[in-house]
């Protein structure tokens, strides 16, 4: 595991009292959560107001994500962000949400709250590309999203994969218990996806293209 990389990310929660404009154009619908690509300061956007099934009108919280490259240049102490910081990296990530939905400049509307914390040691860059890690002699197991591509499904898969191995280990291991040893020597890759995840298998609903500064997908 000392091959491990993992990423620093920062996160902001924002209350806006009016719905954000996600209809990008007449032709689109608005959206809850959506991959950002091409802007540096955001990587995922998400509407958690929806989650309640709330209206289309009234306040809306939405959380956003910072890509890694953000994350790194912009790391601090988590425990103790300084205040010059913490007002750099919300304005940058404000500002990255203007690009993503296509505003003109400090045109989007100001939030009433917000709260910011910077995941230090967020997700795995790098993976051995298998379900499960597993080492007999250690007694030690390891399942987790990041092996298979960090999605809920991976992380569901590789649960599933380390249970059947610890099984197997258990049902026949014995003297010569390392032949059920996973992983302990795979070479470690960088993971594909976004700096948030992905949906393995799946495309976009809708891809937005005519949108300045970047292409986002919904």
């Amino acid at each position: 595991m000392k091959r491990l990389e993992l990423s620093s990310i920062w996160a902001l929660l924002a209350a806006f009292e009016d719905p954000l404009p996600t209809a990008l154009n007449a032709a689109s619908l608005p959206f809850e959560g959506a991959f950002v690509k091409g802007v540096e300061s955001v990587s995922w956007m998400a509407n958690n107001t929806k989650k309640l099934l709330a209206s289309d009108s009234g306040p809306q919280c939405w959380t956003f994500f910072s890509t890694a490259t953000f994350g790194k240049q912009n790391k601090v102490p988590q425990e103790s962000i300084p205040n010059a910081t913490a007002e750099k990296v919300k304005e940058a990530m404000l500002e990255g949400v203007e690009k993503a939905l296509g505003l003109s400049k400090s045109s989007l509307q100001k939030p009433f709250y917000t709260k910011l914390q910077l995941w230090g040691a967020a997700l795995p860059t790098n993976t051995p590309g298998i379900p499960c890690i597993f080492d007999p002699r250690g007694r030690a197991g390891i399942c987790g999203d990041w092996l298979l591509g960090s999605s809920l499904e991976a992380a569901a898969l590789s649960g599933i994969a380390l249970a059947d191995q610890l099984a197997d280990y258990f049902e026949q291991g014995g003297p010569c218990s390392d032949e059920f040893a996973v992983g302990l020597h795979d070479v470690y890759k960088p993971l594909e996806g976004h700096d948030i995840g992905k949906f393995p298998g799946l495309e976009s609903v809708d891809q937005i293209t005519n949108v300045p500064v970047l292409t986002l997908a919904t």
